[in-house]
């Protein structure tokens, strides 16, 4: 018997009682499943006696991901694929914080893939168990997924990133950017990581928004504001806030700036960005500096 079938076989009744608490209408055969495509191989792979801790959390992951699509009902998700080809890399980290390890990771990629699809969500997955070694402990692993975030398109980590990257070593900044250090300057956010020279003149960078009938955020063409020192895009019916780098340009909901932004005055440059839009067009034009050159 494999030390998955010995474990699962141990804590058979365990499971059982929290499928019939927590696993609503979740069919038993999409877990049954999960734990044969997906936990058996991770248990079956690790590196000695896996802990009872791992298999629950393990188990608690699919719970959640049978619900939210991160894994499949019948079939094995991409989140699933590239966790149990993974999980050795990973496996100390996850051994010393199983639950807080394995649902970051789930929601990382469920925040990636809904952000830039699923194959830059594998990517990003692929890139933190390349680097988990690199990680003292759980929490700088979770740093690192947030820096990865970022450097994957999802514009709006940036200062998150920024603050995580500024406790990295130089060795591993240059790993994942090429360059030792990345300049936190706003004005510089369209160069690439270590360029140094004077900035060339702005320039599009990228076109975000568009019509709601055609998939897009905006009813009418929207208008650009600045709101508490922040770039905003707004319809009247909504407001986003526009994040943009040198990684990427995202729109993502501001509920928090809609009041005032229908008050306030049209002004569409904020902090290193350029957001242009026009009376017949719902979309929103990105323009930027980037290094002379470039």
């Amino acid at each position: 018997m494999s030390g998955a079938s010995t474990l699962l076989a141990a804590w058979r009744d365990e499971l059982n009682a929290r499928f019939a608490r927590d696993g609503g209408d979740l069919a038993p055969d999409a877990m049954l499943g999960f734990l044969r495509r997906t936990v058996v191989p991770i248990l079956d792979g690790w590196d000695g006696e896996p802990a009872p801790a791992v298999l629950i959390a393990l188990f608690e992951l699919g719970l959640v991901g049978l619900r939210t699509g991160l894994c499949g009902a019948a079939e094995p998700g991409r989140f699933e694929q590239a966790l149990v080809a993974r999980a050795p890399a990973l496996a100390p980290l996850i051994a010393r914080a199983p639950g807080l390890v394995l649902r970051a990771l789930g929601n990382g990629y469920l925040n990636v893939a809904r952000a830039r699809g699923p194959e830059v969500a594998a990517a990003w997955l692929d890139a933190l168990a390349a680097s988990a070694a690199r990680c003292a402990e759980p929490g700088a692993l979770l740093d690192l997924g947030i820096v990865l975030g970022w450097r994957a398109g999802l514009a709006e980590a940036r200062d998150a990133a920024l603050d995580r990257i500024a406790r990295f070593e130089p060795a591993l900044i240059a790993a994942l950017f090429g360059a030792p250090t990345i300049d936190a300057d706003p004005e510089r956010r369209f160069c690439r990581p270590g360029a140094t020279g004077p900035l060339g003149p702005a320039a599009p960078i990228a076109t975000v928004g568009g019509f709601v009938g055609f998939g897009g955020p905006f009813h009418r063409p929207p208008r650009a504001r600045v709101v508490a020192d922040r770039l905003v895009c707004t319809d009247g019916d909504v407001t986003l806030e526009l994040h943009a780098d040198v990684f990427g340009a995202r729109l993502v909901p501001a509920a928090w700036a809609h009041a005032a932004a229908q008050t306030a005055a049209d002004h569409g440059t904020c902090a290193g960005m350029i957001a242009a839009t026009a009376a017949d067009s719902h979309q929103v034009l990105v323009l930027g500096r980037r290094e002379a050159g470039a």
